[in-house]
């Protein structure tokens, strides 16, 4: 297995992790197991390494497309191109909003996600909230026919899907929670950014005018339409780039909001958080 993994590492560029993902996706086999066993790849899986490590150098496809779907968490994630992948950051703040409402549970009966993408982050909300009513929309209809995908196959019922910008055909009603992970990079930023997300993500699920700040500012706008008066120590979350920080801080505060932000394990201001 070793041989493998190096040959993996080696010709493709990933990471001895993720040629392990890769490794267990071609087998259908665990780690553990191929270990113990020894385990020799057959002729056929050799020759899907090989063209898997051909896509990935040649074609820049990103590893999660490959194997067709991520963890978040306690659920499994379908991804397919060009709705965007779930990124280990994402995962971090939300696991990190559900440990600490877990004390108000009963408080929350109803969530609202906007720009849903795949359907994470309201999935694990839904998963770890049972007992309240998600609201998840996307502007995309791909990626809400993903969305409620993943929503069957994880069996989460609590779930409803709405094709909407921003607000625009959410029921006029009160939330609890208001959570996104919206386009917020600046498009001046594409040409930073690496071929694997530029040549097969959705570039509208990734930039936005005005700096990557315009859909942020018009969603703070109209949230104390849509916000209950539950007293929840966190409110909504928006996931953004750690320098349009202070920028989203100030619209909170002008639209009644106490907003803060949380530093990721990568020591960046990824979300800011408010009630």
């Amino acid at each position: 297995m070793n041989s493998i993994i190096k040959k993996i590492v080696t010709e493709s560029g990933l990471s001895t992790q993720e040629a392990w993902w890769l490794l267990e996706s071609i087998t259908q086999k665990q780690k553990e197991t191929l270990l113990i066993q020894k385990y020799e790849c057959t002729a056929e899986e050799v020759a899907k390494i090989d063209e898997s490590i051909k896509k990935i150098k040649d074609e820049s496809i990103p590893l999660a497309y490959l194997i067709g779907n991520v963890p978040f968490g306690e659920l499994i994630i379908n991804v397919k191109p060009p709705t965007l992948i779930p990124r280990p950051e994402t995962e971090e703040w939300v696991y990190t909003l559900i440990d600490q409402l877990q004390p108000h549970k009963t408080e929350i009966t109803s969530i609202l996600d906007l720009g849903t993408g795949s359907g994470c982050v309201a999935l694990a909300l839904a998963h770890a909230f049972p007992q309240a009513q998600v609201t998840a929309t996307d502007i995309n209809p791909q990626a809400l026919a993903l969305a409620q995908e993943n929503a069957d196959q994880n069996k989460i019922k609590n779930i409803t899907f709405i094709e909407s910008n921003l607000f625009q055909q959410v029921p006029q009603r009160k939330f609890d929670l208001i959570v996104s992970n919206p386009p917020y990079i600046a498009p001046s930023y594409k040409e930073t950014l690496d071929k694997s997300v530029t040549n097969w993500e959705d570039h509208g699920a990734l930039f936005a005018p005005g700096k990557g700040l315009e859909l942020i500012e018009k969603m703070i706008k109209e949230l104390p339409n849509f916000l209950s008066s539950t007293k929840l120590p966190t409110k909504f979350v928006v996931e953004c780039d750690p320098e349009q920080i202070e920028t989203i801080i100030n619209l909170c505060k002008e639209h009644n909001l106490n907003g803060h932000a949380l530093l990721d394990s990568f020591g960046n201001q990824r979300t800011v958080w408010a009630s």
